[in-house]
């Protein structure tokens, strides 16, 4: 008996997260006489970027610049800034880097430390996370029969999403700001990025969307007064991605990985203007819709046949989820309470996806962080947590989903109730929810040289032991096939429901 198979390929994607090393950023502070002495320390910031990551063999290696600001006020009460950056480098050994097709290297900050050493210096020292995120494609063979008389397959149907392409690029965006009040110094800058429309042209992507600037400054008119301003540079972008093809499916996420705020027209340490410039991954996610056939079991008439079989996992699409969603809290503090909040800034921790009863939820927190002033005038810090939840009704039919959501805080307001503070968070979550299907597939079939028993009987009378007693497991034992016993007893589908007796032919 000659056995004829014919191949399709299946793709999926394989990721491995959360490869974390932790490194310290140490930085000896120097404040120029220009100047105010130190009084005291208010808070100190890192904030890291990443300027390169890549994969050589089974060794990954991140590259990187961290910002360490200490903030501080004089005997003036007024609030001042100085920062300086420190060069960073960590590596990472796997031997899943080696055939990664795309790697992502990213930074947090664990914590932060600063004490004055004197009245024009102070120690940094800072706790950076590095995590190394690897995707691989792994390939999966469909097999299917090809003209092979005397075999009888049992098949499986499905619409499965086969992935095509998963790359991330880099691009940068810059842009002047022109203050409508003059600048002393800078306290905080945070950026995030929200692609809000792709456009699919060949292998090239046309991203439409926000990046945002959010910057925090002392006005240099009256340091005791801050200013919070948003400033966002729209994003138009056509991108090339190897392997990406337009009839393809998928999504692309943004995450600004630098951002650089340059004060510029100082004159006596008063700026009219910002230069800000970012950099932005873009991480593009697309699959290919395919109807696939494969083989869940088989038999041979008349022959011996050994299947070799493994467990595949199977991907379908069920909502691309881009939506703005709303946070709000408020916060009391112990104390005098507050006047006045001269800065907050929010960063999201990684969220998490849960699916139950038909909703897709996705649950999580922004760390928020304060720097306010009493009824006295006097400066302190504080942390909280902003909690977020977002629930999304899916079909019926949904099992088993599989989403990554991710999550960038692209506007963040406060404003000071009966000495408490009330915050307003406009988050942007974008996720893919998929369905996961695990499903056990034959990936090989061949000839056998075990003896087959014959079946001597024209007709063999059988007694069904059960409703849930399928045709198919029948014909399989009685070296039969289904439309034969179908056919002999005048049934149709494969139960064997209500039945009491079957006449099974041999053929």
């Amino acid at each position: 008996m000659e056995i004829s198979l014919k191949h399709t390929e299946y793709k999926y994607l394989k990721s491995m997260n959360d490869q974390k090393s932790e490194i310290i950023v140490e930085s000896e502070v120097t404040l120029p006489e220009y100047m105010p002495d130190i009084l005291r320390v208010i808070k100190a910031t890192a904030t890291p970027k990443v300027t390169s990551c890549r994969a050589v063999g089974e060794r990954a290696t991140i590259d990187g610049v961290c910002d360490v600001k200490m903030i501080y006020t004089a005997d003036d009460e007024h609030i001042y800034c100085f920062s300086q950056s420190k060069g960073f480098s960590d590596n990472r050994d796997n031997p899943e880097f080696l055939n990664c097709a795309d790697l992502r290297g990213t930074a947090a900050v664990n914590y932060v430390n600063c004490r004055a050493t004197g009245n024009k210096r102070a120690e940094i020292k800072a706790g950076i996370s590095l995590s190394f995120s690897a995707d691989t494609v792994e390939k999966e063979d469909i097999i299917s029969l090809d003209e092979s008389e005397g075999i009888e397959e049992k098949n499986e149907f499905m619409r499965v999403l086969s992935l095509g392409c998963r790359q991330t690029k880099q691009f940068s965006m810059s842009d002047t700001l022109v203050l409508d009040v003059a600048a002393s110094y800078i306290v905080s800058s945070r950026g995030s990025a929200v692609c809000t429309e792709i456009r699919k042209i060949n292998n090239k992507i046309m991203i439409k969307g926000d990046a945002i600037a959010d910057i925090c400054y002392v006005n240099s008119q009256n340091p005791n007064q801050t200013y919070r301003l948003k400033h966002i540079i729209p994003i138009n972008q056509i991108i090339e991605f190897d392997g990406m093809e337009e009839r393809y499916t998928g999504n692309v996420s943004l995450n600004v990985c630098a951002l650089d705020v340059i004060p510029k027209g100082e004159s006596d340490g008063v700026c009219g203007c910002f230069d800000i410039s970012m950099g932005i991954d873009a991480t593009a996610t697309m699959w290919e819709e395919k109807e696939i056939s494969v083989i869940c079991d088989a038999y041979a008439i008349g022959h011996s046949i050994d299947l070799k079989k493994q467990p595949y996992k199977f991907y379908k699409a069920e909502a691309e989820i881009r939506e703005t969603l709303i946070a709000e809290n408020s916060y009391t503090f112990s104390g005098e309470g507050v006047s006045c909040v001269a800065d907050v800034y929010g960063e999201p921790s990684p969220c998490s996806a849960s699916f139950n009863n038909g909703n897709l939820c996705i649950r999580g927190s922004v760390a928020l962080s304060f720097i306010m002033r009493d009824s006295s005038g006097n400066l302190s810090t504080a942390n909280k947590m902003l909690d977020y939840e977002l629930v999304r009704s899916l079909p019926d039919t949904c099992k088993n989903i599989v989403c990554e959501p991710a999550v960038a805080v692209s506007g963040l307001d406060c404003e000071v109730k009966n000495g408490s503070i009330a915050v307003r968070a406009e988050l942007n979550i974008t996720a893919t929810a998929l369905s996961e299907i695990l499903t056990d597939v034959v990936t090989d079939i061949s000839e056998s040289d075990r003896p087959v028993e014959k079946n001597h009987n024209a007709i063999t009378v059988y007694f069904p032991s059960s409703d849930n007693e399928s045709l198919w497991s029948i014909a399989r034992r009685y070296d039969t096939t289904v439309a034969a016993i179908a056919e002999e007893n005048c049934l149709e589908g494969d139960s064997t429901e209500n039945l009491k007796i079957l006449f099974i032919p041999s053929v």
